[in-house]
């Protein structure tokens, strides 16, 4: 004989008792659900240029341009999302550039790992050191 301590009973019925409490509650406004997408994926931009900034001191070329990659493809998204901000035309500005420069930065990075060049792997950096400063200035306006 099975001896239990009912607990699974008290979670399947406090599960049916929070579903239809928990889905009477208001959905939050468009704009917040906006502001904050808005906010996330600037701060998701960020961590993949600190990623691609990290893997260009280390001389990690490659990984250097998968994270830049990312980078752009978040700040594309950022910029769709951010449309509608308060300060929309300077988060879009902002995310534009940190765009182009993770652009520049991965072809510097790509031309640093097929050709082993130093120099080029310094202009990634530099380059991801503006980015860096772009996204700043969208972070000030999220």
């Amino acid at each position: 004989m099975r001896k239990t301590t009912g607990l699974l009973s008290v979670l399947v019925l406090g599960a049916a008792v929070a579903g239809p409490v928990a889905s009477a509650q208001a959905a939050p406004a468009p704009a917040q659900v906006s502001a904050a997408s808005c906010h996330s994926l600037v701060v998701k931009t960020n961590s993949a240029n600190d990623k691609a900034l990290s893997a260009d001191r280390a001389h990690s070329y490659k990984k250097a341009i998968g994270h830049n990659k990312t980078t752009q493809k978040y700040a594309v998204q950022g910029q769709g999302a951010c449309r509608h901000a308060r300060h929309a035309a300077e988060i879009r500005d902002a995310l534009h550039a940190a765009q182009q420069g993770a652009r520049r930065a991965e072809l510097n990075n790509k031309r640093a790992h097929a050709e082993h060049d130093a120099r080029a792997g310094r202009a990634a950096f530099h380059d991801e050191e503006e980015v860096k400063m772009r996204l700043r200035d969208a972070l000030r306006y999220v």
